[in-house]
């Protein structure tokens, strides 16, 4: 008897023991998440929540987050020494309030008048979920949700809204700046925007849900840069949301556009970048500044396209069917005219390249019946832009260099006597009239009548050239070094038997692509290639200004003066 009360006994607790294994698996974890700080409302940015687990994990996966219209920015585990998971945190942020909870309230104001009154409340609720067992809940407030800069506009160029907004101008200049919202939300969360007090004169003009729209007028005084902050806080005063603002007042006087083969870049004389122009080329071939008014011409080779912008970067014009591989362009301020050099066909086993002459008004191009035809692709386009009608270029793979100089009355171009080994470009001095040609290891100075006024060698490939008021600059992209010589060139023993060593050399480049003097003050800027950067020397060859943030950039061209 007592043998089978021992059996039994025994049963009856391997049963218990089992029972309550099995009632403790399936317990659901009724913990509760913490939140951030212990509170438990929002007011903006980024919310932390999360959960400490009762048992470690090795799996994250079995860890998930129930939110209602919170979005979770990322998540984050701690990990205890034997590198398994002991709490998880997700990070929330709400762009669209949850649903309203409405509250009543009714006071009685008179012997039979009431007064209602109705409070909305924004609350979500949020839940972890540990191996399909969701806990206990966390109830947020929601207080402040504010939209984002969706783009700013300034002068009509579109720019897009992140946290570091760039507002630059030219002193005197009345401009239109507009902000568009992503989104609007209920009276609620309704923006209310601050300017920064450092713009001075600005004027609302237009206030919306989402469009927002300022008049500034730009104060006299040039301003490099000047950090501040634009500010979006919403109407129920819960929390703000700040952008920083880079003020930049610069004249245009010796600023710089830098191109690469899809994006241009323009800085100021500082070196302060003020404008860009991204995702609208294929590949940029050749760029032209109106020193009358800062406007950009830009030639695409591989997009068939011509275009002209402003000087801060908004597009005036572009055309997609005049052109067959644009390789050059130069604008005649004097005549309004532009030159452009393409493709006759491009389709060609020989490449047929036309030179013609566009008449430029109000600013479109308008075709007329000037029109040259070469042996190509033709390069390196320059003109004196206040002399009408006078047009240097070079034709490297045909060894040409030449000019036309009256439309009138040249029926064919002139072309320059001398042994040239594939010449890229031409710079022209307006000061002496002088053309300079880059022609692979040397740079040669000729006038419209052929003579050779100097001749410099010994470099190990000039990558461009630029003329500089009876000066010339040189940049050498196998050497890494950019060279000034000093004038006056009159075509003497000396002057054409001139080496590198002759003239001042700038060391410090890694493939000086692109040189571009300032005939103001004798200095040059320099384009960088492999360093993606602009870089200004003074007469003397210190660096006095750089400009970064260039991928792999091979043109610039220095505006000159603005009347």
């Amino acid at each position: 008897m007592r043998l089978i009360s021992a059996k039994f006994l025994l049963l009856l607790a391997m049963l218990l023991v089992f029972l309550f294994s099995c009632s403790r698996e399936s317990k659901p974890p009724l913990w509760e998440p913490q939140s951030h700080r212990g509170s438990k409302n929002y007011n903006g940015g980024i919310f932390p929540v999360w959960i400490e687990l009762k048992e470690p994990v090795e799996d994250a996966g079995i860890i998930s987050w129930k939110t209602g219209s919170a979005r979770i920015a990322y998540r984050k585990q701690a990990m205890d020494a034997k590198n398994l998971i002991t709490a998880d945190t997700a990070y929330l942020y709400w762009e669209t309030p949850p649903k309203p909870f409405v509250k009543i309230d009714s006071v009685l104001i008179g012997e039979e008048s009431w007064r209602v009154d109705s409070t909305y409340f924004y609350r979500d609720t949020v839940f972890a979920i540990v191996d399909g067992l969701e806990s206990l809940p966390i109830i947020i407030e929601v207080k402040n949700i504010l939209p984002r800069i969706k783009n700013i506009t300034i002068e009509g160029v579109q720019r897009s809204g992140d946290s570091v907004l760039t507002i630059a101008a030219h002193p005197g200049d009345q401009l239109e700046i507009t902000l568009l919202l992503e989104k609007s939300f209920n009276k609620a969360f309704f923006p209310i925007i601050t300017m920064p007090e450092k713009m001075g004169n600005i004027k609302k003009e237009i206030e919306d849900d989402t469009l927002f729209v300022y008049k500034w007028t730009v104060p006299n005084s040039v301003i490099t840069d000047s950090s501040s902050y634009l500010r979006i806080e919403d109407s129920g005063g819960y929390g703000e949301k700040l952008y920083k603002v880079h003020l930049i007042v610069y004249t245009e006087f010796g600023s710089v556009w830098a191109a690469s083969e899809k994006d241009i870049v323009k800085y100021s004389p500082s070196g302060v970048e003020v404008a860009r122009i991204s995702n609208e080329f294929n590949s940029i071939s050749d760029i032209a500044v109106n020193s009358n008014n800062g406007k950009l011409f830009i030639a695409d080779q591989l997009g068939n396209s011509f275009a002209i912008y402003d000087t801060y970067g908004k597009q005036l014009y572009k055309s997609n069917d005049l052109f067959k591989s644009p390789t050059g362009v130069a604008i005649d301020v004097e005549g309004g005219h532009v030159w452009i050099a393409d493709a006759e066909d491009e389709l060609a086993t020989v490449f047929e390249a036309r030179l013609r002459r566009f008449a430029l008004a109000n600013d479109e191009l308008r075709l007329t019946a000037v029109e040259y035809n070469m042996n190509g692709p033709i390069r390196g386009l320059s003109v004196n832009q206040f002399q009408r009608d006078l047009v240097w270029f070079a034709i490297p793979q045909s060894d040409t260099v030449g000019f036309i100089r009256d439309v009138a009355t040249e029926i064919e171009p002139k072309f320059m006597p001398n042994v040239w080994n594939r010449p890229s470009m031409v710079s022209l001095d307006p000061i002496n009239g002088i053309a300079w040609i880059a022609d692979s290891s040397r740079i040669v100075a000729i006038d419209t009548t052929g003579n050779v006024l100097a001749e410099i060698k010994d470099f190990g490939f000039v990558s461009s050239v630029s003329a500089s008021g009876g000066s010339v600059w040189a940049s050498d992209i196998l050497r890494g070094k950019v060279y000034r010589f000093k004038g006056p060139f009159r075509g003497n023993v000396i002057d054409l038997n001139m080496t590198v060593i002759d003239g001042m050399a700038v060391d410090g480049f890694l493939s000086p692509a692109s040189v571009s003097a300032f005939v103001a003050d004798g200095g040059a800027w320099v384009v960088d290639r492999e360093a993606g950067k602009v870089v200004r020397l003074d007469s003397l060859g210190k660096a006095i200004a750089q400009g970064t943030g260039l991928k792999l950039p091979n043109l610039g061209k220095t505006l000159q003066k603005v009347e």
